[in-house]
């Protein structure tokens, strides 16, 4: 590996981003193994809700739908993020909410598409699985050999 593969290698497992709100540099993170587990709670609402939108639907006004719907989550979302609290995030001025927003995005995409994949990846294996076992009854048991079995012989012979 090259020195500069080793130093760009903390910024591929961890992409976080640092921007100025009002002033203040903010650093977004990307949510770590336990973090997220917390945050599927909050997301569940805003997963199910993406997964409505229709396949190859591309009106990006459905995702500010989605989230204006689940506006407690999302800001809740965003703080968990950022290490502030929802107060805060919800105080902000629109350009920056919405330059944090399109952060947070940028950073936790990849939280919410392994959890959109994952559940639609899921549901097609549990289909494909009920598809190809129909009942639960049991296939019969194999029917013998078509041949002899080859004779033995000893050494003694």
């Amino acid at each position: 590996m090259s020195e500069q593969q080793a130093e760009q290698d903390p910024e591929i497992l961890f992409p976080d981003e640092t921007l100025c709100i009002c002033g203040e540099e903010i650093r977004v993170h990307e949510f770590r193994f336990a973090e997220g587990l917390r945050a599927i709670a909050l997301a569940r609402p805003i997963l199910s809700a993406l997964r409505e939108i229709p396949e190859g639907e591309d009106d990006p006004e459905l995702v500010d739908h989605v989230l204006a719907d689940h506006l407690d989550a999302w800001l809740a979302l965003i703080a968990m993020s950022t290490d502030k609290d929802v107060a805060w995030v919800r105080s902000l001025p629109d350009a920056d909410g919405q330059s944090l927003s399109m952060v947070f995005w940028r950073v936790n995409g990849a939280f919410f598409m392994r959890r959109l994949v994952l559940a639609g990846g899921l549901a097609d294996s549990i289909r494909g699985v009920a598809n190809l076992c129909p009942s639960r009854k049991s296939s019969p048991s194999s029917s013998p050999p078509d041949t002899a079995e080859a004779p033995t012989t000893s050494a003694d012979s």
